[in-house]
């Protein structure tokens, strides 16, 4: 067994395929093959099914997963040895949500790009639970997440911010409030939302389901600015971060929608596995993610939910 193996034998991982594996590392699909074979060989059995084009891990496969992270980890250690401050290199996979990708993370990544030209970044966007099983199968360095305060043993979590989750309409929207005596009604106006799987969409629907309110229909859209969009035309309404929508509320483009619920807190949160080898790369950007959270503020002039 050699590094290159346990190296493409991650990536395949990473990437779900062998097609896709033999692409980023300059590979022939023959040669990502011969890899996977080399090391199936040695431990006596198969690493992967072939479902299609897609793979996924056997329990040998599994097995070997958290060993290939360690040997690589200590591989990193020792070519970064002699490496300077300056002179700090490499790739930072970073896996985000939508709205932290774009409403948090650019001013972070501006500076990072600016101080470390050298390291390689690749940002993935996924929903918040996807992103923290990133973290753990190897998939990603660092990841943000924005859901309530948790713990895990496994990850080492850094709260960064409470981040107000608001109901908005139209301006023109007949729905001004959801007091507490609004109850086992229909809504008139169509939810619009993001993809099942989002943490504030979750806590939504439960806070509907609790009261018995039914929306009179539920889009599902790709992204937060086409969600916006939808409700500034007056489609429908929407449970957003406050972050994504203070701008089109001071323009009078949207308007809050009061409720009265006892809704979860949500926090943005940068996390990485605890036997995760913070090498000078990821190191310097946990730093420079701290630093900028620190200046992070919401404007006071809204009323949270």
């Amino acid at each position: 067994m050699e590094i290159r193996h346990f190296v493409t034998f991650n990536k395949v991982i990473e990437m779900g395929s062998f097609t896709q594996a033999a692409e980023h590392l300059g590979y022939t699909q023959s040669t990502v093959s011969s890899h996977i074979q080399a090391l199936e060989e040695h431990l006596g059995g198969p690493l992967f099914d072939r479902l299609g084009r897609k793979v996924r891990l056997t329990e040998i496969g599994k097995k070997l997963l958290p060993y290939t992270q360690e040997i690589l980890d200590t591989y990193g250690k020792i070519e970064s040895i002699t490496s300077e401050e300056e002179d700090i290199r490499g790739t930072l996979k970073i896996a985000a949500p939508e709205s932290l990708t774009v409403y948090r993370l650019e001013p972070i990544l501006r500076e990072y790009r600016k101080k470390f030209p050298q390291v390689n970044i690749r940002l993935s966007n996924a929903s918040c639970g996807d992103n923290k099983k990133a973290i753990v199968d190897g998939s990603a360095d660092v990841a943000f997440v924005m859901l309530p305060q948790f713990e895990d043993s496994d990850l080492v979590i850094h709260p960064l911010m409470n981040e107000p989750i608001v109901l908005v309409g139209s301006p023109d929207c007949s729905l001004n409030s959801l007091p507490k005596n609004y109850k086992n009604q229909k809504l008139s106006e169509c939810l619009i939302t993001n993809e099942k799987e989002g943490s504030y969409r979750r806590i939504f629907e439960e806070f509907l389901r609790d009261r018995g309110i039914v929306p009179s229909n539920i889009m599902e859209l790709w992204s937060i600015e086409a969600i916006k969009r939808s409700v500034m035309s007056g489609l429908g309404i929407a449970y957003l971060p406050l972050m994504t929508v203070q701008d089109e509320i001071k323009e009078g483009k949207l308007k809050i929608i009061p409720c009265e619920a006892d809704f979860k807190q949500i926090y943005s949160q940068v996390v990485y596995h605890k036997n995760k080898w913070v090498f000078p790369a990821l190191s310097s950007f946990i730093e420079i993610t701290l630093k900028h959270a620190k200046d992070w503020s919401i404007c006071k002039n809204f009323t949270k939910t």
